[in-house]
């Protein structure tokens, strides 16, 4: 009697086989792997580590560390009159800056968008050039400028009849030195911005304004205003982060952040002293989360202010 050959069912290969063997599965993840290694090591790491130093305090640079817990938390909010100044000064160099940069950039747009304005692109390039000015830059000139001795502060008040100020030996001159500097280097940034937007409204709502009798004056306050709205908030929230990082002109013109009496911290140079001065790399961490906080904070009260929401429309 002849035997009949049965078949053998073909081996099934595992998960891990079939993956590698298809090379459609794992090419795209070669492509990415890159952005998620350099993420992993310069990002995600660096964070993570953060989290576990603001509960450590390192002992000088000998790369030991204490674990002290909540200390460092406690002491930020309860026993750090820095802290307390670095947030007030923050708060009054964020409100000096919108309140002085927004109104006059968004009148400077308007003037830099005019049809009958000459050489628009040369005047746009001289109000933008002060805010690719390094920080180190404008806070020497800013020490040049309201020098007691020879500064163009003083040329000027001497001009009207007064006499001689010591800008950098009183605690009321801080955020006046501070606020004018800042709005030479960001009021035309700004209005850089809003020169996109008003070139993003249709000519044809001008000219319907126009037609029904606009002046320009009330086309900017009743047209291109409303409609410069996502703008601003995106100005007010980057200017508000940018306070929180302010550092390289408070270090230059106050003598390493400190100024007269000691009023003239910010987190920035806070940080900078309790790390690379003092050596309380745990503590300088701890501040540094709490600067992440309120960055979270006044993003989200911005968005509300605006009546923004994430990933939304606009709302009423």
């Amino acid at each position: 009697m002849a035997s009949v050959a049965v078949a053998q069912p073909a081996k099934k290969r595992s998960p891990i086989v079939e993956f590698i063997s298809d090379q459609t599965k794992w090419t795209p993840y070669l492509f990415v792997a890159p952005f998620f290694i350099t993420f992993a090591i310069f990002t995600l790491y660096p964070m993570l580590r953060a989290v576990v130093m603001g509960f450590q305090e390192s002992l000088g640079y000998s790369g030991k560390w204490n674990w002290v817990g909540l200390a460092n938390y406690v002491e930020v909010f309860t026993n750090d009159p820095r802290i307390v100044t670095a947030f007030r000064n923050f708060i009054y160099y964020t409100l000096g800056s919108l309140a002085t940069q927004l109104p006059c950039a968004f009148f400077l747009a308007l003037l830099l968008t005019s049809p009958s304005l000459r050489a628009m692109g040369l005047w746009r390039t001289l109000f933008f050039i002060p805010a690719v000015l390094p920080g180190v830059t404008m806070g020497v000139v800013g020490l040049w400028f309201f020098s007691k001795t020879h500064g163009f502060a003083n040329a000027l008040v001497v001009a009207f009849g007064g006499e001689r100020i010591d800008w950098g030996g009183f605690t009321y001159y801080i955020m006046p030195q501070l606020l004018t500097i800042a709005f030479w280097q960001w009021m035309g940034y700004h209005a850089v911005f809003l020169i996109a937007g008003m070139s993003g409204i249709g000519t044809e709502v001008i000219e319907a304004a126009i037609m029904d009798g606009a002046t320009a004056w009330q086309r900017a306050r009743y047209i291109i205003l409303p409609l410069l709205k996502p703008i601003f908030a995106y100005i007010s929230i980057t200017a508000a982060a940018g306070s929180l990082m302010n550092f390289d002109i408070p270090y230059v013109l106050f003598d390493a952040g400190g100024g007269p009496r000691g009023q003239g911290w910010f987190f920035m140079t806070h940080i900078r002293d309790m790390a690379f001065v003092q050596f309380r790399m745990g503590y300088a961490t701890a501040i540094g989360w709490l600067v992440f906080f309120i960055a979270v904070v006044i993003t989200v009260l911005q968005f509300r202010l605006y009546n923004f929401r994430l990933g939304e429309q606009e709302v009423a």
